[in-house]
């Protein structure tokens, strides 16, 4: 699976290496999602948006959508800052992840499950 992280820390980028084991092909970005990082997610199949301070606008989401991404995973310290609404009905699979320190391992098993089901 070809996966976009965004707002990924560099302790997180080493754990998202562990445990990633060259299963999937992922693309790092230290910046949030936004209008000038979005091109980054074009001809990916996940995205992985880690911690987003400001909100996901929808626009971005349709961006994201229309590039062909199919899988959406945010992981979140406090409030979901994205309307689901939207990536509910294109049928699209998302997941919400609680920061934890499993957080990152979280992210791997669930791009894992996903990829064995498309």
């Amino acid at each position: 699976m070809k996966v976009i992280v965004y707002n990924i820390s560099q302790e997180d980028k080493k754990i998202l290496a562990l445990a990633n084991r060259k299963k999937h092909t992922i693309t790092i970005i230290v910046y949030p999602l936004n209008e000038t990082t979005v091109h980054f997610a074009e001809a990916k199949d996940a995205v992985t948006i880690i911690d987003q301070e400001t909100p996901v606008s929808d626009s971005l989401i349709l961006k994201l959508i229309s590039f062909g991404v199919k899988h959406f995973i945010f992981r979140f310290q406090e409030h979901v800052l994205i309307d689901l609404s939207i990536i509910q009905d294109a049928g699209l699979k998302y997941i919400i992840i609680q920061d934890s320190e499993l957080a990152i391992s979280s992210i791997i098993e669930m791009l894992d499950a996903w990829s064995k089901n498309d």
